[in-house]
């Protein structure tokens, strides 16, 4: 037992270095909304910054090519304390105040993968200046606090551990204390939920982002600062991130008493488990980096525990993800790049060669972002971690067991496939930097319980068998003779392969799935895509092709080190996939030609010696690139030259209208032409439909249907039917819960009660199943998919997957196939002639029409209208009622909400009313139109003119 006290005693160091950096990031969450993975950087900076005062009294300034240190130590050569540590806090909210002002601020309106790349080009930046300015070796801290030794129950230990969890507590007190009593804390906490409301309250939410960055940096600069004589102060430091955002994600990013408490808990635990492994009965296996694994398995606990429930910033403006634009197959550009890149690669010598070689490899591993971030918008840290495990595993299957090439590259990249979707699983309910956080820890986990565990790796390195083919030597040295042609030449093949598959799958129906989910989960639920599946089909995609990169990386080196697939590696992987343009396939491969030791990294050291600013330079490009080009530089590239050619295009219009001007042509007026459906229209409202839905079999039964949000009851006890053919209208005032009942039916959100759909009862099944079995929605909000075309918008909803036709799209994206569910429904709501226009480009009208096409593709039975009309105008609206007409004579029921009252009472076959939950008339329109109750509650007295 005296042990185990000692073991939690110990733990407190590091318990007090986590909750120091996750008091940092929740105070820097409430005030900004973004997760700082640079949080443990800048306040190492402040530690170096007094260890380097105290020790040779020069006050180290964070610049580079200018004079970055001035001396005040005089003959002494040091610095009092009290000097020492103010001018290293100081320091600390220099550099956070900078960050705002300079990164952050510039990107309050960027997407959130901008600011996460931007976070982690911070980290690099400050993580290149500590090597430059105080090397790469661990310090050693003079003591700050007593450490005197003393007893405690038979246990003797430094009491400088008591003394920093007194000082942790007391500045964790003082931070809970500034967000609750003081106005500044208070407007900070509200600006969580809205901004728009904190700036009606005259708070400005710059001022208050600026002021948190501030106190953030200072506080963690300081408590890092008097824990650095404690915990190991190493360049290395800033990885103690991993465990501080297991403990913030616990305190839900809101609560500073929550994430300390747990930080001081998986500090001990750690501790504790490590004491474990001192046991005779311990698994060898399991001795080396079982303590850093475990932050990623409390990340993953807290995020499923949590889930959808994590906070989320009440920000003025949406995020938005870079644009994608789908390439198209032109096999002479193709050959061309081919040609070239093999011809570089045959005249090229030496460590040129390399680089070349070197910048194809890491294509590979960029491809893999460009499918699973660029593509389907799931970001991801552990790019390297996964290639790293493909790559000890090769060196396993070829050295270890004999299978021979390319068996071997297969396999190796399935075993990074499986632990690829190990860590996707967790995307299941979370994206954006809530994964980034897991994706960071499973990759520091694999890194230190693999890649660093001689138990697995074995003792004396990973050596990898070049490979050889049909008794053909592949590898890249035979005896003297080093970068050999043979291997460029096979990486040349496999990168190409890669590179067209990606192509292919962006431009194919798998590809449309991906940008669908990518644009909105919900919506694509709603039109049969099954989210979760096609997440983990990016996942397992983009994991074998890093398993690939891996593979390779460990060929052309022969010997692989957990070094080659560090974390900050990782962190490189996405910051160059981001600032070369990571939608696209042209943006992986200039991002494989700027990776280290890359070529462009070869040439650049060769020449200019830049090898050592190599990573400074990357992040100021990554953060310069976030701000100014938010879908870096190949997207930069295509919007430059998307503007030439609309100027030329301009430019053609006006010469072509003043020739028509010149021959007296007179143009076609606006709206000509169209009288047939002006005619349409004018009969709309005398339209009357005849039939008896008596008869008619019902295809939607609700009965006793309850919706409970908390204690509030959203519906009680409604009940409605819905027969073939039968359009049904819903009205009802805001907030009488008529969208909830949508929600209800299309599995959205839980219920009570029976829902029957063409005969069989939904119970639990998922929205994409019920969508698929027929029923389906649109939405009042459009919910349409801005990255795909009108058509594409359509097509997306009448295409299901199979693995068959997931594997055919990798190498055919454009089969022959029926569209004829397709061009019906466009031309239904008469959206044929928009067919290649993005819905952002379209009046609202025939936005919401985009909707109904969409609905009507996936062939339903019922269509769940909501609030169709919401928006247009009086014409607008009649146009509407014709098309929905149209729809219902195909023999489509439709369920119909809105509150434009002429569309919903001329249409309507039959009518409820919903007030507060409960359905309180129902009847046919001239009923509805008499009825008393439903003209006090909703109609008002005009009903009955």
């Amino acid at each position: 037992m005296d042990q185990y006290l000692l073991f939690a005693i110990i733990g407190l160091g590091s318990g007090c270095l986590y909750a120091a950096l996750s008091m940092g990031l929740v105070i820097t969450y409430r005030g900004t909304g973004i997760i700082n993975f640079a949080t443990g950087a800048m306040a190492m900076w402040g530690a170096y910054v007094y260890d380097e005062l105290s020790d040779t009294g020069d006050l180290v300034l964070p610049l580079v090519l200018i004079r970055s240190r001035i001396s005040l130590g005089g003959s002494s050569g040091s610095v009092p304390f009290g000097v020492a540590i103010v001018l290293a806090v100081l320091s600390c909210s220099l550099v956070g105040l900078l960050v705002h002002f300079l990164v952050f601020r510039p990107l309050r309106r960027a997407p959130i993968l901008a600011r996460v790349v931007a976070s982690v080009g911070v980290l690099l930046i400050i993580q290149a200046l500590i090597v430059m300015h105080f090397m790469s070796s661990a310090r050693v801290v003079a003591p700050i606090l007593p450490n005197e030794p003393v007893s405690f129950a038979g246990v003797s230990f430094s009491r400088d551990r008591l003394w920093l969890t007194a000082v942790v507590l007391l500045t964790a007190a003082a931070a809970w204390a500034w967000f609750r009593f003081t106005r500044l804390g208070l407007a900070t906490r509200a600006s969580t939920e809205s901004e728009r409301a904190v700036s009606l309250a005259r708070y400005s939410p710059q001022v208050l982002a600026g002021s948190t960055w501030v106190l953030s940096s200072t506080i963690v600069g300081f408590l890092l600062i008097m824990a650095s004589p404690i915990v190991s102060l190493s360049p290395w430091t800033y990885l103690s991130i991993v465990p501080a955002l297991a403990a913030a994600v616990i305190g839900r990013l809101l609560s500073i008493a929550v994430s300390v408490a747990a930080a001081f808990g998986l500090g001990i635990f750690q501790s504790i488990v490590v004491y474990q492994t001192t046991n005779p009965w311990w698994p060898d296996w399991a001795i080396t980096g079982i303590p850093d694994a475990l932050p990623f398995g409390v990340i993953v606990i807290a995020l499923f525990g949590l889930g959808h429930n994590l906070p989320t910033r009440g920000a003025v403006e949406a995020d938005a993800l870079p644009e994608v634009v789908r390439p198209k197959m032109r096999p002479s550009v193709v050959a061309s790049a081919v040609v070239a890149a093999g011809v570089l690669t045959a005249v090229a010598q030496g460590s040129y060669r390399i680089g070349i070689m070197t910048s194809m490899i890491m294509t590979i591993v960029m491809l893999s972002l460009v499918v699973l971030t660029g593509l389907v918008g799931q970001i991801s840290l552990a790019q390297a971690a996964i290639a790293g495990a493909a790559g000890f595993a090769l060196s396993k299957l070829g050295d270890s067991v004999g299978i021979p090439f390319p068996i071997s590259l297969l396999l190796a990249a399935l075993m990074a496939t499986a632990f690829g979707l190990v860590v996707g699983v967790s995307a299941l309910r979370i994206r954006g930097a809530q994964l980034a956080v897991v994706t960071l820890a499973g990759a520091v986990a694999l890194e230190e319980f693999v890649f660093r565990n001689s138990a697995i790796t074995g003792l004396y390195g990973n050596p990898i068998t070049g490979p050889s083919l049909f008794g053909a030597n592949l590898s890249i040295r035979e005896g003297r003779n080093f970068a050999r042609m043979e291997f460029g030449f096979l990486v040349l093949a496999v990168v190409t392969v890669c590179a067209i598959a990606v192509g292919n799958l962006a431009r194919s129906a798998t590809g449309r799935r991906f940008l669908a989910v990518r644009s909105n989960e919900r919506a694509g639920a709603s039109v049969g895509i099954n989210v979760a599946g096609t997440k983990m089909l990016a996942f397992a995609l983009a994991s074998f092709l890093a398993g690939v990169g891996g593979a390779f990386i460990g060929y052309s080196r022969g010997q692989l080190s957990a070094e080659s697939f560090a974390v900050l590696i990782g962190l490189s992987f996405l910051a160059l996939a981001y600032l070369c343009g990571i939608t696209s396939v042209p943006g992986a491969i200039i991002a494989g030609l700027f990776a280290p030791l890359g070529i462009v990294y070869i040439t650049a050291d060769r020449i200019a010696e830049l090898g050592r600013w190599y990573q400074l330079v990357a992040g100021v490009a990554l953060v310069a690139t976030a701000i100014f080009f938010p879908e870096g530089v190949a997207g930069a590239y295509r919007q430059n030259l998307a503007r030439l050619r609309a100027f030329r295009s301009r430019r053609r219009a006006r010469a072509e209208a003043r020739e028509r001007s010149d021959l007296g042509a007179t143009p076609t007026e606006p709206g000509a032409g169209t009288a047939g459906e002006s005619v349409r229209l004018s009969e709309y409202r005398r339209k009357e439909r005849q039939r008896s839905f008596e008869g008619a079999p019902v295809v939607l039964a609700v009965e006793d249907l309850t919706v409970r949000f908390g204690g509030l009851k959203a519906l009680e006890g409604v009940s409605l039917r819905v027969r073939e053919g039968e359009i049904v209208g819903l009205i009802g005032p805001n907030g009488a819960g008529k969208t909830t009942l949508i929600d209800a039916l299309t599995g959205f959100v839980p219920s009570r009660g029976r829902v029957t759909f063409c005969e069989e009862r939904l119970a639990r099944e998922a929205p994409h199943v019920r969508a698929q079995r027929g029923l389906a929605r649109t939405w009042q909000s459009l919910e349409l998919f801005h990255d795909l075309t009108v058509r594409e918008n359509v097509q997306v909803a009448a295409e299901r997957s199979s693995m068959r036709s997931v594997l055919a799209d990798l190498v055919i994206p454009e089969r022959p196939a029926d569209t004829s569910r397709v061009d019906a429904a466009m031309q239904i709501v008469g959206l044929v002639g928009d067919t290649e226009t993005r819905p952002a480009n379209l009046p609202l009208g025939r936005q919401k029409l985009v909707g109904v096409a969409r609905a009507l593709a996936s062939e339903p039975r019922v269509m769940l209208a909501d609030e169709p009309a919401a928006g247009l105008t009086t014409a607008e609206s009649i146009a509407l009622g014709v098309r929905l007409l149209d729809v219902a004579s195909e023999g489509v029921s439709i369920l119909l909400i809105d509150h434009d009252m002429n569309l919903v009472l001329d249409i309507c076959d039959y009518i409820y009313v919903l007030n507060f939950g409960q359905i309180i008339a129902e009847g046919t329109s001239a009923e509805i139109r008499a009825n008393e109750t439903v003209v006090d509650a909703y109609l008002g007295s005009g009903a009955h003119t």
